[in-house]
């Protein structure tokens, strides 16, 4: 039995890695189309959602069959949902993104992303009216440095990264942020994958209306396929499942915990094919941001903790 659980994890962690680093390869890849094949990402964002549906689709189909894939579409208030999910939650966790690409490069990007736990931490407690905890406050903390030290260097007379490229960032974090809180009753339904295989092809539908990428030219070469495939394939499609695989067999916080490997994957890979070269505080600054998930981590255990001890005094007491 405990071999079988050590297996479980051991296959959990793995895959949960794997996920995040195709997630920091598909970073690399805009990187790549915007910078070298100075492709527009008002191009690349309806078209990469449109095709990853479309390919989602086929493995939904395959593996769940297709009443159960479109079920969530079946319930008028489940398809509103699905529609505000797509159109709204993961247009805004994906277009600001690559847009933050296109202005700076995929590493600070993906960092400025992470930004997203901080904004979730905030929205917490505007909702439940009341000031940050001990460790949130921490969190936050960590955050706001981070920031400040990837952006501005330590001079804070000026930015160090356009202004574009600070917006889109901030702009991505909050995306993720509202894609996490979007669909949580829908989760409660409906499988992840096809979740996010209706709610795809809503964003793509969507974003077509505002880019219409119909207005650009683009030769459908090997320059263009190449990395358009890889996008879809290895950094859409195959990081979505390992990183739902990872998420079954080890639990969303561990898994969170891992998938801090992604903005590391996007900073090996662009320094390694785009020769990226950061700065010694931009480091400093991504650790800053990326000790906000594992400080949250701790309070989220202490928590835990301290409501198991207070059930343990409680069934003594009885």
């Amino acid at each position: 039995m405990k071999d079988k659980k050590f297996s479980n994890a051991a296959a959990g962690t793995l895959s949960t890695i794997m996920g995040a680093i195709c997630w920091g390869f598909s970073g690399f890849c805009c990187d790549f189309m915007f910078s070298v094949h100075h492709m527009s990402p008002l191009w690349v964002t309806p078209v990469r959602m449109i095709l990853t549906s479309l390919l989602l689709y086929i493995i939904c189909f395959t593996t769940y069959g297709w009443r159960k894939t479109l079920e969530p579409l079946s319930n008028r208030y489940d398809l509103i949902r699905v529609i505000f999910f797509g159109a709204v939650g993961l247009s805004l966790a994906q277009y600001p993104y690559l847009m933050a690409i296109s202005y700076s490069n995929a590493a600070t990007a993906t960092i400025l992303e992470f930004l997203g736990v901080s904004y979730l931490v905030v929205f917490v407690c505007i909702r439940q009216k009341r000031l940050p905890k001990k460790f949130e406050s921490w969190a936050l903390i960590c955050a706001l440095i981070g920031t400040l030290l990837i952006t501005t260097h330590g001079d804070f007379s000026s930015l160090i990264i356009t202004k574009a490229a600070l917006f889109w960032g901030i702009l991505s974090g909050i995306g993720i942020a509202v894609y996490t809180l979007l669909p949580v009753r829908l989760l409660c339904r409906y499988n992840s994958m096809i979740l996010v295989c209706n709610g795809m092809l809503f964003a793509g539908i969507t974003m077509s209306l505002i880019c219409q990428p119909w207005k650009y030219t683009v030769s459908w070469d090997e320059q263009t396929i190449l990395p358009m495939a890889a996008l879809i394939i290895i950094g859409s499609v195959c990081a979505f499942s390992f990183y739902m695989y990872g998420i079954n067999k080890i639990g969303p916080v561990k898994a969170s915990m891992l998938n801090t490997l992604e903005p590391l994957s996007a900073i090996v890979f662009c320094a390694l094919f785009l020769h990226l070269r950061l700065h010694l505080l931009d480091y400093l600054g991504f650790l800053f941001i990326l000790s906000t998930i594992f400080i949250l981590k701790l309070d989220k255990e202490k928590q835990i903790k301290t409501e198991n001890s207070a059930k343990k005094a409680e069934i003594q007491h009885e």
